[in-house]
């Protein structure tokens, strides 16, 4: 059992001081933001994470974890991590000021040997430059990379059972004693330099939103050759080499993480005097699909008065709250901005969206936001949303438009029961209504013609269960 203190309790934060206690280690964490400390003292997580409020409540209640706001709580810890933000600047690069700032606030408690731990995603070279500091120096400290790999939505299980522990440290006696941390877990250690370890969680990001962005250009061709990209996807991942996650086309990718990631290892070739056009499409890819659909919403709702479009769906993706990089936000700026209603629910989200986006409709379930909806977006696959009740949605709303964002939604009954249902890239035939091929100029695949009409569904496509409970 070592002592630990961690800086910075949000999602990365809190996800690592949580786990680290489940590992049996002592951890205190600093949160400087006082707001958030007071709710932290309260019980209130300031993020949703599966499974993630138990751990923390647990080790709290056993002693080995506690939230403190004082610097000087480091005094006897034997590593200190740091988890703090490292936001995009206007050029794309990551800002490390408040990196930098903690270093500088914990230097007056470090201890000789203490080992300082970047668990921050930061530039190749950041933790270099930091033990290249005098005061780091002068200290006696050791610097070691640390990169996370967790996914939002399921963190936890992700820290405690990783596909491999990263380490970059300049000696070998630095690496084992953060590898030591580990040891519980079943896992590879990959022990590199720092630079490696840096660049390995950068070109880890961009080459997962590389993959979407991928499948969303394919979608294009697909909707344009009347293929279905969720066959071509199913093939290609069945490929040993290539493999199936991260595979679907739709709104693209969202989040903290590979947008600011993208544009960094971007910003870190260009000054070094690498060309990076493949990471900039990747980029400029994932932007256009969300363009498509609000250009297909708007589009539709240029003929109807006073239109009304629900969006379901706020966090960028299922299981989370966070609302950043949503493409459900910037479809819902450029449809406000169109003059139509945009209606919108999430089971977690809706706070936080609330915040950004205060002139959306925001409602406590699912049904009261599509109830007299002209068009339904679905921009988050939440399971409740794929079991929503469709004979009542389709009775409760006054058009017949459901633009799928994330082709998750059973397209054969859709089109039974009357709505006009497009998605990216899944061709009408393979869904089962037969419609003749009929390609939106944004590349989106229609499903229905305007009335609604196809043939009776097929025997696979039963209708979804009851819808769960809202928020």
């Amino acid at each position: 059992m070592a002592q630990l203190a961690i800086v910075g309790a949000g999602y990365v934060g809190l996800v690592t001081a949580a786990c680290l206690s489940e590992l049996g280690h002592r951890v205190t964490c600093i949160e400087v933001d006082e707001t958030k400390l007071i709710a932290l003292a309260a019980g209130d997580l300031p993020i949703h994470e599966p499974g993630l409020a138990e751990l923390v409540w647990e080790h709290v209640r056993d002693g080995r974890l506690q939230f403190t706001g004082d610097y000087a709580q480091i005094s006897g810890a034997e590593f200190v991590f740091l988890a703090v933000p490292t936001p995009s600047q206007e050029d794309g690069s990551a800002n490390t000021n408040y990196v930098l700032q903690a270093v500088e606030s914990l230097i007056p408690y470090a201890r000789p040997g203490m080992v300082i731990v970047i668990k921050s995603t930061v530039p190749v070279g950041t933790a270099d430059r930091i033990a290249g500091l005098a005061p780091v120096f002068e200290a006696g400290l050791e610097v070691v990379s640390n990169p996370e790999f967790l996914r939002q939505g399921t963190a936890v299980h992700d820290f405690l059972q990783p596909d491999r522990v990263v380490i970059g440290a300049s000696s070998a006696l630095g690496a084992s004693r953060v590898a030591h941390l580990y040891e519980s877990l079943d896992a590879p250690i990959v022990a590199v330099d720092r630079c490696s370890a840096e660049l390995a969680k950068y070109t880890a990001n961009a080459l997962l939103a590389t993959r979407i962005s991928f499948m969303n250009e394919i979608s294009q061709i697909a909707a344009a050759v009347d293929a279905d990209v969720d066959g071509v996807a199913r093939i290609v991942g069945m490929d040993r080499r290539i493999g199936p996650a991260f595979l679907r086309a739709g709104l693209g990718w969202g989040g903290s993480c590979f947008p600011k990631d993208v544009l960094a290892l971007s910003s870190v070739a260009a000054t070094n005097g690498c060309s990076t056009p493949i990471l900039h499409a990747v980029y400029e890819v994932n932007q256009l699909q969300r363009v498509r659909a609000a250009e297909l919403l708007v589009d539709a709702m240029r003929a109807i008065p006073d239109p009304v479009v629900a969006i379901l769906g706020l966090a960028f993706k299922p299981n989370t709250d966070d609302i950043r990089g949503s493409p459900a936000l910037g479809i819902a700026q450029r449809l406000l901005k169109e003059g139509v209603t945009v209606r919108a629910h999430d089971p977690f989200a809706i706070v936080n969206a609330g915040r950004v986006l205060p002139e959306v409709d925001y409602r406590p379930d699912p049904y009261s936001a599509l109830e007299g909806a002209d068009a339904f977006l679905l921009a988050t696959e939440w399971d409740e949303y794929c079991a929503l009740d469709w004979v009542l949605v389709r009775e409760t709303m006054r058009g017949t438009l459901i633009v799928d964002g994330r082709n998750a939604l059973n397209a054969v009954l859709l089109a039974q029961l009357g709505f006009r249902y497009l998605s990216f890239g899944r061709a009408a035939q393979h869904n089962g209504n037969g419609l003749a091929r009929k390609v939106h100029a944004n590349g989106v695949t229609p499903h229905a013609n305007k009335n609604g009409e196809a043939p009776k569904a097929g025997a696979n496509s039963t209708r979804p269960g009851t819808p769960k409970a809202g928020v």
